[in-house]
């Protein structure tokens, strides 16, 4: 259960999250130093993929597990690997539209 249980570590507090956009968009790209505006969206996109993980790991644990104990069942273990096979898949494919749309795509 480790993999969806949750360890307090690896929670993204919301503030750390605006802080890195707010940080993007008050610095003028010119006068940062080289390297800080990569460093910047490299913080945003690890906030956003714990958000993710840690929206994923929830609802799909809710979906999945109906009786919490000290294991997971088999069935159990098979709907929470759906589940997020799932939510990763529609990611991706909300991710290549966006980026298609906006004229990013490879």
């Amino acid at each position: 259960m480790s993999s969806f249980g949750s360890s307090g570590n690896d929670a993204i507090d919301e503030g750390q999250v605006m802080s890195a956009e707010e940080r993007l968009h008050s610095v003028d790209s010119t006068s940062m130093r080289p390297g800080r505006h990569l460093q910047i969206k490299q913080e945003m996109a690890v906030a956003f993929i714990q958000e993710f993980y840690q929206t994923v790991r929830d609802k799909c644990f809710a979906a999945c597990v109906t009786k919490p104990s000290s294991s997971l069942g088999s069935s159990e273990q098979q709907c929470l690997a759906r589940c997020c096979d799932r939510y990763t898949e529609a990611t991706q494919i909300v991710t290549k539209a966006t980026l298609e749309m906006s004229g990013l795509a490879a």
